[in-house]
């Protein structure tokens, strides 16, 4: 789906690139490496597509892509009052500069830039004429990594009754794909294979409810509200309610940001298996993570399955943000993630030694 990526001058990234994209796609790095907010990025350009061919195909005749992108990627970043400049690398002279190529039944490229006095229109971006629906059933989600069923109604009335800052497009678009009711028919094998096994893990299912109470935690007999649910089962639920509705299948990009939060190592184990349950069925993915089990299962199912998949390492130094990129299948990189957990290890050998 993406093929290539070339950004320049975003925040803390002078220069990123990646040539070959892979069905996963991994970034990792310390806190305030910039992981969410090239996830953002990618999200806010593959969502501002989506947008578009949608108004485009239902004869929104109007609409121009620049204005679909400015809008989305200033509600996805919700900069201050200096508008979107601010997400342009300070100190530098040069504009924030993007291209992003998609490719499914044809290749579909977008190129735009702007610099740090822009507010919130995008001028110098690919014209309308240039864009083309590239792949059936494209779609893209942002699964955040706070969950967000449990402030369901209060993320919707922000954004649609007040229109406030706080809760930026990558949590009102997920609950808009949420309140999609779900849908009778057969689930293509992969996915649904994907939705017994999320259902087996916690013996259960978040079901959609009432207004009053959008969505229900239903194990056996017993009804749970939001409130009562655990965060590891809510997030896993997501995933599941977006299978049901067809949200997400065959062409969606799916971008997840720490997708192991509040769940076990055995879900978290369990959850990469998902992840690459849902590559094979057309989904292509990019998330972030800390988590060395999610880390470290990807590697052994890339090296399992002989399959490419990709590690994004960034790092932060005086310089600003730098990176290697590593093929999972090759085993599991060398970054920060593993280093502490070989850190722990070594102080644990040391304490059996009785080493200082």
């Amino acid at each position: 789906m993406i093929k290539t990526i070339s950004v320049k001058n975003f925040m803390g990234f002078r220069d990123f690139e990646a040539k070959k994209l892979t069905p996963i796609n991994i970034i990792v790095g310390p806190n305030d490496s910039g992981k969410t907010a090239m996830l953002k990025l990618l999200y806010g350009v593959s969502k501002s597509l989506e947008d578009f061919m949608f108004r485009a195909n239902n004869r929104h005749q109007n609409t121009l892509f620049k204005r679909v992108l400015s809008d989305k990627l200033y509600n996805t970043f919700q900069p201050r009052k200096n508008g979107l400049g601010e997400i342009v690398s300070k100190g530098s002279s040069e504009k924030l500069s993007v291209g992003i190529t998609y490719e499914g039944k044809k290749k579909q490229q977008i190129q735009f830039s702007f610099g740090d006095t822009t507010t919130n229109s995008i001028i110098d971006c690919t014209e309308n004429i240039h864009i083309e629906t590239f792949a059936d059933g494209y779609n893209a989600l942002f699964i955040p990594a706070k969950e967000v069923l449990t402030a369901f109604e209060a993320i919707a009335i922000t954004r649609e009754q007040y229109n406030m800052i706080g809760f930026d497009d990558t949590y009102y678009d997920l609950i808009l794909d949420l309140r999609v009711p779900g849908q009778q028919g057969k689930i293509i094998t992969e996915l649904s294979s994907v939705n017994k096994g999320l259902e087996d893990l916690f013996e259960g299912v978040i079901s959609q409810g009432t207004k009053e109470s959008p969505f229900i935690f239903r194990k056996g007999k017993s009804e749970f509200g939001m409130g009562l649910t655990a965060e590891g089962i809510k997030k896993i639920g997501i995933l599941n309610t977006l299978i049901k509705n067809r949200k997400l299948g065959k062409n969606t990009l799916l971008f997840m940001d720490e997708p192991e939060t509040a769940l076990h190592p055995k879900a978290v184990r369990f959850l990469a298996e998902m992840i690459w349950s849902m590559s094979c069925a057309g989904v292509q993915i990019f998330l972030t993570s800390h988590n060395y089990f999610l880390i470290k299962q990807l590697s052994l199912i890339a090296r399992r399955e002989k399959a490419d998949m990709n590690c994004f390492s960034l790092r932060r130094d005086s310089q600003g943000l730098s990176y290697t990129i590593e093929n999972m299948k090759d085993g599991v990189p060398d970054n920060q993630i593993v280093k502490e957990a070989l850190e722990m290890f070594n102080d644990e050998l040391k304490s059996d030694l009785g080493l200082s």
